[in-house]
């Protein structure tokens, strides 16, 4: 076990310092999803990798390490391009899933 736990924190520091010396957001380096939101009406996902479920009410979205599911009203997705999820409608829950 604590070999475990030494590998995973020295892959977590190794992370880190890439991110910093070369000026990049953590998360981007790490596979994590990069998600910004205005206000409660669009939410853009970075490192989307598909689509796993999608109605008026509910998108869900793979980022590898984790689902994005977005609950609400109107839900919409604009755009997809690349890694890049657009997704707009009245937002009430984000959850976050392994």
């Amino acid at each position: 076990m604590r070999k475990r736990n030494c590998r995973e924190n020295r892959g977590e520091r190794i992370i880190n310092s890439i991110s910093q010396n070369l000026d990049l957001p953590t998360d981007t380096v790490s596979g994590y999803a990069h998600i910004e939101m205005s206000g409660n009406r669009e939410v853009i996902v970075e490192g989307c990798r598909g689509v796993l479920e999608y109605s008026e009410k509910t998108i869900a979205l793979n980022t590898g390490k984790l689902t994005v599911k977005l609950c609400g009203c109107d839900m919409t997705i604009i755009s997809m391009q690349g890694s890049q999820a657009i997704i707009k409608g009245i937002i009430t829950c984000v959850e976050f899933c392994n």
